[in-house]
């Protein structure tokens, strides 16, 4: 028998195969060590991760079951390490572990509803109970909140007094009371998230650990092989994706649910994850049991000039990797995070078509990805030498140094096929952002993301200009103003959304100098745009947004003079 190191490297080297030979083999290997006690957590956690990629990118009927029925037997498996190899686990998300993390309140929450029992506020590493002080004083109401600001009891002994019967956990009790109590929610997460509030996730067998996660439904899709991206990259993304739709409520619950879960319990978080639109979840259809999930944000929790939206990517059914992205004018900001199992399978090609959906639903034109997602202050995209990925699918740096770099490396690497750019190269590399540019975007169009804080400035300057402490009347005065400067003369029939999107962009819109004096063309593509934000869906400001070239153009401007204004003199 071989070792059981010797089949894992088999199994991993053969995962990614097709055909009749190939299925044979992992059938074989799967059966061989099924019957091994594996006792430490490197070796367990291999098979694990080969076992979700044979779940998501099945060869075989045969395959595909026992990988399923070796899944269900990880958790025990874990349980059965020694104690110290269990500990390694901790924070992977995989069944049989603990996650500990500082959740929002939003995970925390939707944790101790969709997972009750699992989760509980980790008092062991509470440095200080007295931080959560906040939370109960906005929970406890009349006599209890007397007797709690009194200080005659500390706050962990309060809270077990207090505790309602049934309730599961502290967590629970006090998100839920939290979350009765609609006058004072507020107030409980901003205490919440200020305390940053550990929470203790022992995973068990939760449906929602990273070993079982998988969205209902749907007939597998068996593969003959891993998709590759087109040879010409940017022709792909901009041929319409046919297959989006919106889903209704009961699906797009579930498909929330499924994203919360992957990103809470790897310890990770996006905040269009974190507080979904359950009115604005796009499911895209890439072929081969491969999905696309576009979450927008609650309307609540918008940007001012960004379109807030996070993505989950699903083969079928289990999720396998992750990002957030801002589209903004005619560029969106993105990146791509492809979950530890799956690495090495279909990434550049879920890539892409990820690009060539939010094409097709944004219109964007310049995507744009930060120095952080391959390699500034980023150990893990370093390793893995992330700048390539994105480099190979026609990415160039913004900045002249890193492109000229970039290009003498490319070169090395075409005559030298070993060659690999060291970790030092690789951080300079990741000193400014990198573009893709779609046939036909204006570079004139970009819109420097440095200016979006200065953008918050000219708004409350503009604020400041109205003569009242309000700051919501102010809001509505300014909205009054840019609406007349607009010609907006229906102001009336428009629904309370509505105007309250034109109040929301209105302190920024009012620092535009000259509106009244565009012509009406300019003036109606403002307005349009203005309504659309508070729209239940956010898409109609994205693209309303491509139709505002001049208000771009003018607030770029604007925001550029208020940074020069504000640059300290050299």
């Amino acid at each position: 028998m071989p070792s059981p190191a010797a089949l894992l490297a088999r199994l991993r080297a053969v995962r990614g195969a097709f055909g009749a030979d190939a299925e044979r083999e992992k059938l074989r290997l799967l059966a061989a060590l099924e019957v091994l006690r594996l006792t430490a957590w490197k070796p367990l956690c291999a098979l694990h991760e080969d076992l979700l990629f044979l779940r998501a990118f099945p060869g075989s009927v045969s395959v595909r079951r026992r990988a399923a029925r070796m899944l269900r037997g990880i958790g025990p498996r874990v349980r059965q390490l020694p104690r110290g190899e269990r500990a390694r686990a901790d924070d992977s998300g995989i069944a049989g572990a603990t996650t500990r993390h500082a959740y929002p309140f939003a995970v925390a929450h939707w944790l101790a509803r969709a997972a009750p029992g699992e989760a509980e506020i980790d008092w062991r590493n509470v440095d200080d109970p007295a931080s959560l002080d906040g939370v109960v004083s906005a929970v406890a109401a009349g006599a209890e909140g007397e007797a709690f600001a009194g200080g005659d009891f500390g706050t962990r002994e309060w809270i077990a007094r207090a505790r309602r019967s049934g309730a599961q956990s502290d967590l629970q009790w006090l998100t839920e009371s939290a979350a009765a109590t609609p006058a004072r929610l507020a107030q409980v997460v901003e205490a919440w998230d200020a305390a940053e509030v550990a929470v203790a996730w022992r995973l068990g067998e939760s449906r929602w650990s990273v070993t079982h996660n998988a969205l209902p439904g749907g007939a597998p899709a068996y593969r003959s092989s891993l998709r590759r991206p087109a040879a010409d990259v940017a022709a792909d993304i901009l041929r319409p994706l046919p297959s989006i739709e919106r889903l209704p409520r009961t699906r797009a619950r579930q498909v929330a649910a499924a994203a919360r879960a992957a990103l809470a319990a790897r310890c990770r978080e996006v905040n269009a994850m974190t507080h979904p639109n359950l009115d604005e979840i796009w499911w895209c259809d890439l072929d081969e049991g491969a999905a696309l999930a576009v979450i927008g944000i609650a309307r609540e929790r918008r940007l001012t000039l960004e379109t807030n939206t996070g993505y989950l990517l699903f083969c079928n059914g289990v999720p396998v990797g992750y990002g957030g992205v801002t589209p903004l004018f005619r560029q969106a900001n993105t990146g791509i995070n492809i979950f530890d199992p799956f690495r090495g399978g279909e990434a550049a090609f879920l890539w892409t078509q990820m690009l060539r959906a939010f094409h097709t639903l944004y219109g964007s034109g310049r995507f744009i990805v930060n120095p952080y997602q391959f390699g500034a202050g980023n150990a893990e995209a370093i390793a893995s030498g992330a700048f390539w990925f994105y480099y190979r699918l026609g990415f160039r740096p913004a900045l002249a140094a890193p492109r000229r770099l970039a290009a003498r490396e490319a070169q090395r690497m075409a005559a030298d096929r070993k060659y690999r750019s060291d970790a030092k190269t690789l951080k300079a590399l990741a000193t400014g952002d990198l573009h893709f540019d779609l046939p036909g975007f204006d570079p004139g169009d970009h819109f420097d993301e440095v200016l979006l804080p200065h953008a918050g400035a000219l708004a409350a300057r503009m604020q400041a200009s109205v003569p009242v402490w309000s700051r919501e009347r102010a809001a509505k005065r300014l909205a009054e103003r840019v609406a007349a400067d607009l010609g907006i003369d229906d102001l009336a029939r428009w629904s309370a959304a509505e105007r309250r999107g034109l109040a929301f962009v209105a302190p920024v819109a009012a620092g535009v100098p000259g509106l009244r004096d565009w012509d009406e063309a300019d003036r109606h593509a403002v307005a349009a745009m203005l309504r659309a934000k508070g729209a239940p869906q956010e898409r109609g400001f994205a693209l309303k947004s491509l139709r505002a070239p001049k208000f771009f153009h003018a607030l770029r401007d604007t925001l550029r003079g208020l940074a020069a204004a504000d640059s300290p003199p050299h």
